[in-house]
């Protein structure tokens, strides 16, 4: 229950109350607390105080248990004095205001307002003001009725932040399928040309690394964009995160700057199934921003530990129950500043000079989270600085080894590929890469228009297709019917487009994503030709 601005002078009508006054009429009787509507009051679950309007103050002369409780006051703490002890800082001054203009007024108010704990901790309280009036129409008490909603607004508030998110989160995927297809054609035209460049022609060349590394900035920033919209394809594996951050260590000691690292790695570290690349990165991103915070200078710490989070009480980064890895990167530095901390993790959101930042470090880092089924929090813990926490799932099983396989050369002079892409740029720069090494390409604009190719020249050792194209047949489709129809005939699909459901549909084929540099086109071309087997 609330009642005046603190600082304003005590008004005698100025308190709280609630429940239909219908209700209390009856039991309004006898002006004692003794009667049975306060013997109901006291027992019940919900909230309840009665306030006097004809003391100073309007103090509150009954409070239940429940209240008691909920506020973590006691008897004497809390009779004989105004409603408003259960304000702060943060209680908004136009919902007290609305209290106060309906004890004046002696009307009905149902509002929602901050209050504070003794503890000082917050809730959110649902509260409902009623005045009660004798048979004659005399006011004799304000009754308020109260409940602890902050859950429920906890919430509605993590709703929103998703729903805003995924507005976001669809517009950067859309932006990045078409940003992929001009830097598609910007980096491998490029390549061709870095090809094509006098060694000898140093200003030719300063050029050329110019513009490719301008391109390639612009790839990152696609990809962070996509990190953040959580639509970047994730290829994920068992590892352990102590092997992860041991194996990475060089870089990121390259990466700290003048600061130095230390680890706190806990032993017996559960495994966490992640795309170990994406985890890098977020890491680094983590790192970076502490140098960048500490003016290069103090120390980076590292830790795992193993998380167990119990079903009960709030959870970081709203995770669910259960058991997880917990990565914590914390430093000695200046710590996060109160309104950035609220917001860090938003796309474009920086805190450093025009043009030192694009704001989407971060945000990849929340995104990636995320997709990952884990989460990132941020907080300045007491001894001073930041930490940023990372918690990945716990995963069972083994840890994958990885073995590293050398195809056998292939001569690739003459080996038909049948490519399919609906953007010209794209198709001719396509072409164009893959006819510097020999290969002979056909090229077309759609999956029908491939399937008629196909059906009168099965001589085609790959099928290389965009996966979103017009004229009602995807990729993924028409690899799935060449598989079936042609299964001697490899497949590698491409797609500068991020979608789930795109992801899920094409993992039983080999994928490249866009814009990709002409040696990784031809490296996964090479491979898919020299893999043994029948089936692409």
């Amino acid at each position: 229950m609330n009642d005046t601005d603190p600082a304003g002078p005590p008004n005698a009508g100025d308190d709280v109350v609630v429940p239909p006054s219908h209700m209390l009429n009856a039991a309004a009787q006898d002006d004692t607390p003794s009667d049975i509507f306060f013997a109901a009051v006291k027992t019940t679950r919900m909230p309840m105080v009665v306030t006097d309007p004809h003391q100073p103050d309007n103090p509150v002369i009954f409070c239940n248990e429940a209240f008691r409780h909920m506020t973590g006051y006691s008897d004497a703490e809390i009779i004989g004095i105004n409603c408003r002890f259960l304000q702060g800082p943060e209680t908004d001054r136009d919902s007290v205001a609305q209290v106060r203009r309906a004890i004046a007024e002696r009307q009905e108010v149902s509002v929602e307002i901050l209050n504070y704990r003794k503890n000082g901790s917050t809730f959110w309280n649902a509260l409902f003001i009623s005045p009660v009036f004798d048979e004659s129409g005399k006011l004799i008490y304000f009754f308020a009725s109260q409940l602890d909603v902050s859950r429920r607004r906890e919430a509605e508030e993590a709703l929103h932040e998703a729903q805003k998110m995924e507005a976001v989160g669809q517009l950067t995927g859309g932006i990045a399928h078409d940003f992929n297809n001009l830097l598609q054609v910007i980096i491998g035209y490029i390549d061709m040309l870095g090809a094509r460049v006098d060694p000898g022609d140093r200003a030719a060349s300063r050029a050329v690394e110019a513009i490719g590394a301008a391109a390639q900035r612009g790839a990152t920033l696609t990809q962070q964009l996509l990190a953040f919209a959580r639509k970047q394809e994730l290829r994920d594996r068992l590892l352990n995160l102590n092997t992860l951050v041991h194996d990475f260590g060089s870089v990121l000691e390259r990466s700290a700057g003048g600061m130095a690292l230390r680890y706190h790695l806990a032993p017996e570290l559960w495994n966490c199934r992640i795309d170990p690349v994406q985890a890098e990165m977020a890491i680094l991103n983590i790192i970076s921003n502490a140098r960048d915070a500490s003016s290069d200078s103090g120390t980076v710490t590292l830790a795992t530990r193993n998380a167990v989070l119990p079903s009960e009480g709030e959870l970081p980064g709203k995770l669910r129950p259960g058991e997880y890895v917990a990565l914590t990167i914390s430093d000695d530095g200046p710590g996060i500043d109160g309104v950035a901390i609220d917001r860090m993790f938003d796309p474009f959101f920086s805190t450093k000079d025009v043009g030192k930042g694009t704001g989407l470090g971060l945000a990849m880092v929340y995104g990636f989270m995320r997709q990952s089924g884990g989460a990132v929090t941020a907080t300045n813990p007491a001894e001073g600085g930041a930490r940023l926490t990372l918690y990945f799932p716990r995963a069972s099983g083994a840890v994958e080894r990885m073995t590293a396989s050398a195809p056998a050369p292939t001569e690739t002079h003459g080996v038909r590929i049948l490519m399919v892409e609906d953007q010209p740029e794209v198709a001719s720069l396509g072409k164009a890469l893959l006819e510097m090494h020999g290969y002979h390409v056909v090229q077309v604009s759609n999956a029908r228009t491939a399937l008629d190719v196909l059906r009168t020249d099965q001589d085609f050792r790959l099928l290389f297709s965009d996966i979103v194209m017009p004229g009602g047949m995807n990729g993924v489709e028409l690899a799935r019917q060449v598989r079936r129809d042609f299964p001697a005939i490899r497949v590698l699909l491409t797609t500068g487009y991020a979608d789930d459901s795109i992801d899920e549909s094409s993992k039983s084929f080999e994928l490249l994503r866009k814009p990709y540099r002409g040696g990784d086109l031809e490296a996964r071309v090479r491979a898919l030709i020299d893999r043994p087997g029948a089936r692409g």
